[in-house]
């Protein structure tokens, strides 16, 4: 384990120092678990200065406690950072508590880590949640006469049910005009978007993974040659721990498993060109990330394999919205895993103010579904008049809702149950997908 030199100790200790007149009230948001892994976990924080932060963490029914190594916040992003809980173990249920500049700060917190199950015993359930577009009102920033947020009690509802981990399916910051010409811009509207009260206890107790969507990026349908890509990224990486970072790629894809479940998040801006010159085809996802997916499927050993998308992915509607408005790319795509015989798909997508199941019938190959979730916070559109062909009757939700996603069963017979809820908690429509049901054709 790498731990700092004693000079670097030192430093810290009198940044500390300098800081500690406000030790206590000093968080803007957080903490927020990030991706938690079987020997690795990430908790984020944002302060309200420079600071100094640990995380202090102990199994719950072992020695402790174990510090963290110490990490100074970023002034030149929010004075945010992130910290590695390097010293966990799997299917160990852990505490921890933040220490900013030397003083821990009240409120104690739990996570657990995933079970090593390979090879020892069946896959454990899983259950994730889901949400679509988020928007936090703030005034002075509000077109007028027009109320375009609320509802945030919902996340309360969704904590009540108890997720292992929960995805964000796009639009979760939703820049306004003031925003996206500066970094600054985009560091303060994403922190406006997570420091409500509502959120923070979710973020404290359930692992957090995005993928990013229109209003995440910038003003319009902004792609590959937006002026302002870097500080989208930047802004992006800083409030979303990455599980990994794709180095092949360009932007912000990566991927992750629990369970018997591995997680295919793609990017859907930065290779995004839907205004390409003449004698050229539209492309949103670009050749290098079908062929990173390509690779990533086939050596895939999970018995579900979930893509994850800031945009419906199956919705056949001539819209820039969809990925099927590249048609040769989406073409692509699909012949790609029609070809290498992918078992287990299931899409989630987001990017969209109403919800729907889409299903894709397939006269040589199984049927594919596409999960497009609404929004969380943000205000729902009715567009059932978009044409979308293969929509499942009786799915189409124009409330602000979330969905649930249960993969259970015993080894040999598994299955995907939705349910998509309202911000009370009311089952709004509930579909079941079996492993068996996701089989390539013989």
């Amino acid at each position: 384990m790498y731990y700092p030199n004693f000079k670097k100790l030192l430093g810290l200790s009198a940044l500390a120092l300098a800081c500690g007149t406000q030790a206590f009230a000093s968080l803007v948001s957080g903490p927020m678990l990030g991706p938690v892994e079987m020997r690795e976990a990430k908790v984020w924080i944002q302060a309200e200065q420079a600071s100094v932060v640990r995380i202090v963490y102990q199994p719950e029914s072992g020695p402790g406690p174990i510090h963290s190594v110490p990490v100074e916040t970023n002034p030149n992003f929010g004075n945010t950072a992130t910290i590695t809980l390097d010293r966990v173990e799997p299917g160990i249920t852990y505490s921890y508590r933040v220490e900013l500049n030397g003083e821990l700060l009240p409120g104690s917190y739990r996570f657990e880590t995933p079970v090593f199950f390979k090879d020892r015993m069946p896959p454990p359930d899983l259950r994730i949640a889901v949400g679509g577009a988020h928007y936090v009102i703030e005034e002075g920033y509000e077109p007028p006469y027009t109320i375009l947020g609320g509802g945030y009690g919902i996340f309360s509802t969704i904590l009540q049910n108890e997720p292992d981990l929960m995805i964000w399916a796009g639009n979760t910051a939703h820049l306004r005009d003031s925003d996206w010409a500066s970094l600054s811009g985009y560091l303060k509207r994403y922190s406006t978007a997570r420091s409500i009260p509502q959120l923070k206890n979710l973020l404290a107790s359930v692992p957090q993974y995005a993928v990013w969507g229109t209003t995440d990026y910038g003003i319009g349908n902004l792609g590959r040659y937006a002026s302002s890509r870097t500080q989208a990224e930047q802004a992006f990486k800083t409030f979303w721990p990455e599980p990994v970072n794709v180095t092949a790629l360009d932007g912000v894809a990566t991927r992750f498993r629990r369970a018997d479940v591995e997680f295919f998040m793609l990017d859907i801006r930065s290779y995004r060109d839907d205004i390409p010159p003449p004698g050229e085809l539209p492309l949103i996802i670009g050749n290098e990330q079908i062929e990173w997916l390509r690779q990533e499927l086939i050596r895939s050993k999970a018995t579900f394999k979930v893509i994850i998308a800031g945009a419906p992915i199956l919705n056949p509607a001539d819209n820039a919205a969809n990925l099927s408005y590249a048609s040769s790319e989406h073409t692509r795509l699909l012949q790609m895993l029609r070809d290498e015989r992918i078992s287990g798909l299931f899409f989630i997508s987001g990017g969209k103010y109403y919800g729907e199941l889409t299903r894709l019938v397939h006269a040589n190959s199984y049927n594919l579904h596409d999960l497009t979730v609404g929004p969380v916070t943000a205000n729902p559109v009715d567009d059932s008049e978009e044409l979308n062909f293969f929509r499942m009757p009786g799915t189409s939700t124009f409330e602000r809702h979330f969905a649930l996603i249960d993969f259970t069963g015993p080894e040999e017979d598994r299955q995907i149950t939705i349910r998509v809820l309202s911000m009370e908690g009311k089952e709004l429509w509930t579909r079941n997908v079996k492993a068996t049901e996701l089989q390539p054709v013989e």
